[in-house]
């Protein structure tokens, strides 16, 4: 059951598992075209933000489990608790909503450690005149590109506004989508050579295991569709700038990209599956010819010996000196006629 149920809306209640003495870390960057201004610091009782509204302004809080410090932050920027709840409840699925005086964006950011697992952690990100407030559940590094390029004032992003600095951690975040893909994809076609080689039952739940992390997969990428067509809209072109129309159009198409690969992908899974099916009846199918080809060798063996062992006392080749090696001479015929009519059948 969830933590939240029974609860009223705008409660905020955080709904990860991360323990909630664990320090928050607070970094700002204050920047325009001619000058920057960083500063991390752990956060204790008090908000210590050096905003410049005439600036930009990037305020990346790292941690998202004390609720006395998302309660604060709400208060300085005017926001309301049902954003605030969103960004506590670390399921929420993609999305954008538009308010009088902020867009609030979720995304959800994917990585992989050393053992190729996926750790799925939620960006919240709250655009208001001049100011981006980033709510990570963890520290990251993917951002580090980002924050070097202001810090060394490298490419466009000290000189553009804020819009675009929103637009460059999006991008971001998507093209970690496709180093994810990569790697799924990777998983797909070894599975299918071991699954040609061998139907062993460890690759059966490899490919349940890639399964899952499809459709997980799956969840995060499909609402981005509808995702885009509101990033696209007018009302958030009020915030962003259409001077970054283009950049959208371009997250637009990677997100399409994204789209159409997680579907191949899907459709690559359930292949496995019915690859590996298929693969166990061939086996079957091989051992039962193989097991019917030696019942019909012994069948006419078989009979000869039971017709010779019944208690009758009169058998008239019971008596015959040579019947025995007779009797031998027939089976072994039988073998090889048997033998000669599967081979020129080709079933042998």
């Amino acid at each position: 059951m969830s933590l939240k149920t029974g609860l009223q809306p705008g409660t905020i209640m955080y709904t990860g598992v991360k323990n909630k003495y664990e320090p928050i870390e607070i970094e700002e960057f204050i920047y325009n075209k001619e000058s920057i201004y960083n500063n991390v610091n752990i956060y204790k009782e008090n908000i210590n933000l050096r905003l410049n509204f005439e600036m930009n302004n990037w305020i990346n809080i790292i941690g998202i489990h004390d609720i006395e410090l998302i309660k604060k932050i709400g208060e300085k920027f005017s926001i309301d608790n049902l954003i605030l709840e969103d960004v506590v409840n670390n399921g929420q699925r993609p999305k954008i909503e538009i308010r009088d005086n902020l867009i609030f964006i979720v995304l959800k950011l994917i990585t992989s450690d050393e053992n190729n697992e996926f750790k799925y952690e939620q960006i919240s990100l709250i655009l208001l005149d001049n100011v981006l407030i980033i709510f990570q559940e963890s520290k990251t590094p993917i951002f580090n590109t980002i924050k070097n390029r202001i810090l060394k004032d490298i490419g466009r992003l000290r000189k553009r506004g804020i819009g675009y600095l929103a637009y460059g951690i999006l991008d971001r975040i998507i093209d970690e989508y496709f180093v994810i893909l990569e790697e799924l994809n990777n998983r797909c076609d070894k599975l299918e050579e071991l699954v040609l080689l061998s139907s062993d039952k460890r690759e059966f739940e490899e490919i349940l295991a890639l399964k899952k992390d499809i459709l997980k997969l799956k969840k995060v990428i499909t609402p981005l569709k509808e995702f885009m067509v509101i990033l696209k809209s007018n009302e958030i072109k009020e915030y962003l700038t259409e001077d970054v129309d283009i950049y959208l159009e371009d997250l637009n198409d990677h997100i399409n990209v994204a789209f159409e690969n997680i579907e191949s992908l899907f459709l690559k899974g359930n292949e496995l599956i019915q690859l590996y099916h298929t693969t166990v009846s061939a086996g079957m199918n091989e051992i039962m010819k193989v097991l019917t080809m030696i019942s019909t060798v012994f069948i006419p063996l078989s009979f000869l010996v039971g017709l010779y062992g019944m208690n009758f006392e009169v058998i008239p080749e019971l008596k015959w000196e040579y019947g025995y090696f007779i009797l031998l001479g027939l089976m072994f015929t039988i073998i090889c006629g048997i033998g000669y009519f599967f081979k020129k059948k080709k079933w042998w």
